[in-house]
């Protein structure tokens, strides 16, 4: 008879991959749909070859750098950086107008990226992955990867285990059960508090930290209080605090005083996939439209009347108003306002999957979508 963990951990499993692999799917039906479409038009295509590991090759480089599943997107200074499947990097100077694509030097699904500075940036996703730019996302270099982790990650536990802290042990198994069946296990979250520190993390409880840049990378999934290891699905600093958004509605609070992330429990039962605020209010997402609201700095949390009904991708506050844009997976935006706790549908343009919301200026907003970036506006 199976033990109970891997059977929990095999049903979670399916859960994480209907999340996942639903996007990898409907983002390769696109793609496939972009080639046939671009071979009758005579356009250039990425050949189709025998399969490579995606840590063994570059990204294609398209034509055409928009209409391709975007994920994530960042401010690096002026410029916009958007990360997507299959290594797609893309750049903007001129507030999403045009779109050029830039050389990535692995072909993993990337799913989230974070800018502390204009010059520096990360990216993580697949595999492992942890890129790094030092000149705003003009170039990229990978620091880290499934192969490297599964080695480096496991052996820092060991260490520390063999110089007497045995209470790492349930860490290190985690660890070594997280790798079992290779270097595909995704980091979903990355963020960095400057050019030095950063965090990332994961499903199963998986959770790494940089204090030099990236150079290396440490677990710390000691540092949770997450004895179910439930999946880490996004990382989000805000001021001095850092909170990271979790399964069952848990919010994780870093404690500045112990150094540990406290869990906190939302009253929501589903799975939070990402988190936005403003200096007034934390927000984290989730399922079927679900939308959780924080006014003192995560400690409580209380739900908001959201009118989406997919499941929330991305939120963003707009900087000049006590207003928010949220996006769905059924391709629904919304604006909340702070003042009466109203919501206001919007009109995107696009019938796609969204995936994420980055402001732009003058009331407008760039939306991520698994057919590329397009535009929405408050006004």
């Amino acid at each position: 008879m199976l033990h109970h963990k891997y059977v929990a951990r095999t049903m979670r499993v399916g859960l994480l991959g209907i999340s996942l692999l639903t996007a990898s799917w409907v983002a390769g039906a696109q793609v496939e749909q972009g080639s046939s479409s671009a071979s009758q038009s005579g356009a250039a295509i990425a050949p189709k070859d025998p399969f490579v590991d995606p840590l063994d090759a570059p990204a294609f480089m398209h034509r055409r750098a928009t209409g391709r599943p975007v994920m994530a997107a960042a401010r690096a200074g002026t410029r916009i950086v958007a990360v997507g499947m299959r290594g797609l990097i893309i750049i903007s100077d001129d507030e999403g107008k045009t779109w050029q694509q830039v050389d990535v030097p692995v072909r993993s699904d990337l799913l989230a990226l974070s800018f502390p500075t204009a010059r520096d940036g990360w990216a993580v996703g697949h595999d492992g992955v942890v890129l790094h730019t030092v000149d705003g996302g003009r170039s990229w270099r990978r620091q880290l990867d499934g192969r490297v982790a599964a080695t480096t990650l496991v052996s820092y536990y060991k260490a520390q285990i063999a110089g007497g802290d045995s209470t790492l042990r349930p860490f290190l198994d985690q660890l070594m059960l997280n790798y079992r069946q290779g270097p595909s296990l995704p980091l979903l979250s990355v963020w960095f508090r400057d050019v030095q520190y950063g965090i990332a993390v994961g499903p199963f409880g998986m959770a790494i930290a940089t204090e030099d840049g990236g150079k290396t990378w440490r677990p710390i999934l000691d540092r949770f209080d997450n004895p179910q290891f439930l999946h880490l699905n996004t990382v989000f600093g805000q001021g001095d605090q850092v909170y990271v958004a979790a399964e069952k509605g848990t919010v994780f609070r870093l404690d500045s005083a112990s150094g540990r992330f406290v869990a906190v429990n939302t009253g929501y039962a589903g799975s939070f996939f990402g988190m936005t605020g403003n200096d007034r209010a934390l927000f984290a997402f989730g399922l079927r439209g679900t939308i959780y609201r924080s006014a003192d700095h995560g400690m409580s949390w209380s739900r908001l009347p959201s009118p989406l009904r997919g499941a929330v991708t991305g939120g963003a506050p707009i900087a000049s108003r006590e207003q928010l844009v949220f996006v769905s997976a059924a391709g629904e935006a919304a604006l909340y306002d702070e003042h009466d706790s109203s919501f206001t549908p919007m009109q995107t343009g696009q019938a796609s999957v969204l995936t994420a919301v980055l402001p732009l200026k003058a009331g407008a907003y760039a939306v991520m979508s698994l057919v590329g970036p397009t535009f929405a506006s408050t006004r």
